[in-house]
């Protein structure tokens, strides 16, 4: 298949060969550009980023690893396709992980910290409150949310759980079409950055279990719609 020519600024931002095949390709499945039961080889991948097929061989093998790519023996790679009853299962694990993450960042947090997040959270409020439809959502969504796994100061579950945000948004973008931040869930985030705030660990982790579980049934059920 034919893939669109990369961002201008992508190469700037990743000097690595490896890490600008992983970003490019993981932005055709968050954003569009690659949908599940796509075909791609590595040298299509080569020949839009115009670099070799070894960064881009090490980039597919991360993709493989996170679950959006299947390796064809003698073809190529395929793009995963999200199965409803799958991703309800992912959406109940994930809650569980962003929940002990949640709990951890309100436990953890210093004054300092906490005070700087009570800052940011307002802003990306404000910016979402104000135009819901017309800002970055899926970056806004993300930066609260980093803010968190920060204040909660723990790598090994960092780390874990970071992979299940861009599953999260992939299976939303193919269940919605596009990346979907419902006036619901943005009411859930405020609960839940005010809990932080406040310093009530139980009643965050208890909405970030709510919220993300509602969004698996949506997201399942917007896939089963399709026949997925």
């Amino acid at each position: 298949m034919n893939l669109p020519a990369p961002h201008p600024l992508l190469e700037t931002q990743f000097r690595q060969r490896h890490d600008r095949a992983f970003a490019y390709l993981k932005g055709l499945l968050l954003d569009g550009g690659l949908e599940p039961n796509d075909v791609i080889s590595t040298e299509a991948v080569g020949r839009a980023l115009n670099i070799s097929r070894a960064p881009v061989t090490d980039a597919i093998k991360r993709l493989v690893r996170d679950g959006f790519i299947i390796v064809l023996p003698q073809v190529g790679c395929r793009v995963c396709e999200p199965l409803a009853e799958d991703v309800d299962d992912f959406y109940r694990l994930f809650a569980q992980s962003e929940a002990l993450i949640t709990r951890m960042a309100t436990e953890r947090r210093t004054p300092e910290a906490n005070t700087t997040f009570a800052t940011l959270t307002a802003e990306i409020d404000a910016q979402l409150d104000n135009n819901l439809s017309g800002v970055d959502q899926r970056a806004l969504n993300r930066q609260r949310y980093e803010a968190i796994h920060a204040m909660a100061d723990s790598k090994i579950t960092g780390d874990l759980v970071a992979n299940m945000w861009d599953r999260s948004d992939f299976y939303i973008r193919v269940a919605y079409g596009s990346f979907r931040y419902s006036s619901a869930v943005h009411a859930a985030n405020m609960k839940i950055a005010r809990a932080i705030i406040d310093g009530d660990a139980d009643t965050a982790a208890e909405e970030t279990i709510a919220y993300l579980l509602q969004v698996g049934v949506s997201t399942a059920a917007a896939l089963a719609a399709q026949g997925r």
